[in-house]
């Protein structure tokens, strides 16, 4: 999960990213993530994290890194998650 800091007209706002890779031995591949929609609010970001960390406990095989599930589910539940949790940007989505 990557979080990228960004600001427009003075507000703190926040681009997630996922399925990058350092290309260390835990995922081999170098990849850089792919960002999942329009920037959250500073106070959505939290429960954005959450939210795609729950859809990887729930559907991810046993012992697979995060990585992984992402390849193999694709970013749309992870998205739908993540936006699901917006309160402040809920028109960006």
């Amino acid at each position: 999960i990557g979080i990228l800091g960004v600001d427009k007209d003075g507000t703190e706002w926040y681009q997630v990213t996922l399925g990058g890779s350092d290309g260390s031995a835990h995922a081999p591949r170098a990849t850089p993530g792919r960002v999942i929609g329009p920037s959250f609010a500073a106070s959505e970001v939290v429960d954005a994290v959450e939210a795609i960390l729950e859809v990887y406990r729930s559907q991810r095989a046993a012992n697979e890194k995060f990585v992984y599930t992402v390849q193999r589910l694709g970013l749309d539940p992870f998205k739908a998650a993540a936006n699901a949790t917006r309160r402040s940007t809920a028109k960006a989505a």
